[in-house]
């Protein structure tokens, strides 16, 4: 017992009041408090004067109770800060998916499918099409990287019966000439977005322009689970373009998002870690938990297969793009 206190009272609790310090000032820094110059003075402000306050008064309970206060009082004046509905954006994330049901038919609008020539010079088509949920199959797993092993962005395509498929990826929204940051995206500087495209948009933009490797995996969910995962996410698609809301580093990304839909569905039961970290080995957690196809082959042989890469760059402006990248599947179907 008295170890257990002491790891409490000397590690434990120092290392949640550090955590949430750096979170407040995070928050502050990051803040929409204008100009810039006063935001900064509170941010740093804030950062230095708990620590020197506790030093001033030389007591423990004040060495709990300030960033403890400082915490609550930051997290009050974070919880009223609104997601924008006015922004300036670029053309690829103008505008936001809706979906309109009438019984079996699903029409979808604003489905992105635009043409590259750099990652800065593209024309952006919004398009409206028309899904019947009969005829829905399929549903294929993108697992893309771009440097580290550990992060991953996943996205999905739903596989139709007349050849069709549907690709949706959740993102960050940036606003024009705003870059991504992973630290920022815990402070309420973005908005959540449901992209859905047309593959040769979606796949493409990764593999041919932002040259990143992407590795696709077929699941094992029959079309009875992949209808509840579509419904699911066209339901949160709709939400979110009536009541945008802000992403999260942690709470609400690509990978845990989609973790999140798949327990609403009731497709498979992920733990809840499982959702917010190691996004990086998505692909081998859902092969080991017996979600993928594997034809037989071992984690790493199918891992090596399922790179589309070469494929992709191959079909490019093709008329048959997801077939060419699907080879894999159509040889062992």
């Amino acid at each position: 017992m008295r170890l257990f206190l002491f790891i409490f009272r000397w590690v434990c609790l120092p290392l949640v009041l550090i955590v949430l310090h750096l979170w407040s000032f995070g928050a502050l820094y990051y803040s929409p408090i204008q100009p810039e110059t006063l935001r900064n003075v509170i941010a740093f402000s804030y950062a230095a004067g708990i620590p020197l306050a506790f030093l001033l008064l030389r007591s423990r309970k004040w060495a709990v109770i300030l960033p403890l206060a400082g915490f609550v009082c930051v997290l009050a004046y974070e919880w009223q800060i609104q997601p924008k509905t006015n922004a300036h954006y670029p053309p690829e994330v103008e505008k936001t998916a809706y979906a309109e049901f009438s019984g079996e038919k699903v029409t979808l609008y604003n489905i992105r499918n635009a043409d590259y020539r750099t990652l800065k010079d593209l024309d952006v088509r919004w398009e409206t099409r028309e899904y019947d949920l009969n005829a829905l199959r399929t549903l294929d797993v993108f697992a893309n990287y771009w440097g580290m092993d550990a992060i991953a962005h996943v996205f999905l395509s739903f596989g139709f019966s007349d050849g069709r498929y549907l690709s949706v990826s959740v993102e960050y929204r940036p606003e024009v000439g705003e870059s991504y940051g992973a630290f920022k995206g815990l402070f309420k500087q973005y908005e959540l977005i449901y992209v859905w495209a047309d593959e040769r948009d979606i796949v493409r933009l990764r593999t041919n322009y932002r040259k990143e490797d992407v590795y696709l995996y077929r699941s094992i969910l029959q079309p009875s689970q992949v209808r509840k995962f579509l419904l699911s996410m066209l339901e949160r698609t709709n939400a979110l373009h009536e009541r945008p809301e802000f992403y999260n580093t942690v709470t609400q990304s690509c990978t845990n998002t989609l973790g999140d839909h798949i327990i609403r569905a009731k497709v498979f039961d992920i733990p809840f870690w499982k959702r917010r970290i190691l996004t990086g080995s998505v692909d081998r957690r859902l092969y080991e938990s017996r979600l993928l196809e594997t034809w037989g082959r071992p984690f790493p042989e199918l891992r090596v297969q399922s790179k589309i890469n070469a494929k992709a760059h191959t079909a490019d402006q093709d008329p048959d793009f997801s077939n060419k990248i699907r080879a894999l599947f159509i040889k062992r179907a």
